[in-house]
């Protein structure tokens, strides 16, 4: 079968590998779709992740079980399935060696707790792939307790940054703010649940949370009262701005990756009372992103902008680069 491989920095291939063959304790998954996560991105640019090269690729991803090992007992060929790649046993596309784009994929340890999810019924696959990049932006909206009544701002509207909308409005949070460049980007954000919009991080806007989310006295400086900033842009310098900018005890999620260090005040962090957290991966995320997708599939429909088969592997990783063009990229095999 054919394989997505990273060989180099830049170098990606699609290649032939063996059929996974299905061990004792593993379940054998039939790809239906998987999407581009910018860490995907990040991965080709860098040559992989580690000494592991080739680096087989692809890691959100739903599909149908088409074999299950003998010593496996909860699961059963031809159930629907999300699989949690970072599963202690897998770290599929991540570095281990299986990846989703691909036809099938061996998923190691099944039966431990957490690593395959059932979907219900109704929930189609191609928007099921869509549970891992929720899941994350799920996970980093607890990470920052947000609940009906705060005011929170997401840094980035990229597909993670997107999610983050959809997380905050799925808990009741009455006033979302998205800051992102892209034009294309803002519009969706208000399509999926943001209240308003904004395109630089200048002076206008940090007036305008002033007037959304009332202002706090620091020293003589007049500075926003939103109590949450989720940081899924990875610009160092939006972060050092908002600890610059936020008002005292305010909250702020880092979910993105960063690239290149950030110069943060921390005298500032102290004297505030900043909380500054990290979101990473899951947490128990899972299955409230695969029951959101069922309840509310239909309405997250715009968070796809293409899909593409996997011969076109090219075509659709240029895509996801491109803020103009697309938001989540799906891939599917031929």
């Amino acid at each position: 079968m054919k394989q997505l491989q990273i060989f180099g920095a830049n170098d990606l291939r699609l290649v032939e590998v063996a059929v996974p063959q299905c061990g004792a304790d593993d379940v054998i998954v039939d790809v239906a779709a998987c999407g581009v996560c910018g860490s995907d991105l990040g991965y080709v640019a860098s040559g992989g992740l580690g000494a592991a090269q080739p680096m087989p690729l692809g890691h959100e991803f739903a599909g149908r079980i088409s074999a299950v090992g003998s010593a496996v007992g909860q699961w059963q060929v031809g159930q629907a399935v999300v699989v949690n790649p970072l599963s202690t046993a897998n770290l599929i596309g991540n570095g281990g060696s299986d990846g989703a784009f691909a036809r099938q994929v061996r998923v190691r340890s099944a039966q431990e707790p957490g690593t395959l999810f059932a979907l219900p019924p109704g929930l189609g696959l191609e928007r099921a792939a869509l549970a891992e990049p929720l899941a994350v932006a799920f996970h980093a909206v607890a990470q920052g307790a947000a609940h009906a009544t705060t005011r929170a701002v997401v840094l980035g509207a990229g597909p993670i940054g997107l999610g983050c909308v959809i997380g905050l409005e799925r808990v009741g949070v009455s006033d979302i703010v998205v800051l992102d460049r892209s034009a294309r980007r803002r519009a969706l954000a208000l399509e999926l649940g943001a209240d308003a919009v904004f395109g630089d991080c200048d002076e206008a806007f940090w007036q305008a949370l002033v007037e959304r989310h009332g202002g706090s006295d620091f020293y003589g400086r007049t500075l926003p009262r939103t109590e949450l900033f989720v940081d899924c842009a990875g610009a160092g310098a939006l972060v050092e701005a908002v600890v610059q900018r936020a008002a005292p005890r305010t909250r702020v999620v880092v979910v993105a990756v960063h690239h290149h260090a950030a110069a943060l005040d921390l005298t500032l962090v102290m004297a505030k009372e900043l909380e500054l957290r990290g979101a990473f991966s899951y947490g128990e995320s899972f299955p409230d992103a695969i029951a959101h997708l069922a309840a509310h599939g239909e309405r997250l429909a715009p968070y796809v902008s293409h899909r593409l088969p996997l011969s076109r592997f090219e075509a659709a990783f240029a895509l996801a680069a491109d803020a103009e063009q697309a938001a989540k990229v799906l891939v599917v095999p031929d």
